[in-house]
């Protein structure tokens, strides 16, 4: 009998007409495999924690201050208060 068979999905980038740069390690050794290849359209959704980060640098480097939590508070309170008028 033959070794139980894992297959492991990821996406990667083809990086020249040999070689595919894996976005996540496989828990593998080095050994021939099987490569099914669909291109993805460039598109493509990007894992939510990476755009996550990319929005929080960019709010960093131009300065971006969030609101403290008695700054939102304040904010909601006066905006439910509005309500009644």
């Amino acid at each position: 009998m033959g070794m139980p068979c894992s297959v492991y999905i990821v996406t990667g980038t083809l990086t020249d007409d040999h070689t595919v740069a894996l976005d996540e390690a496989l828990p593998l050794k080095p050994m021939k495999v099987r490569l099914v290849v669909e291109p993805l359209s460039s598109s493509a959704q990007r894992p939510y924690q990476e755009v996550m980060a990319g929005i929080r640098v960019r709010q960093q480097a131009r300065g971006h201050r969030a609101p403290t939590r008695e700054e939102v508070d304040t904010s909601l309170r006066a905006e439910r208060e509005s309500w009644g008028e």
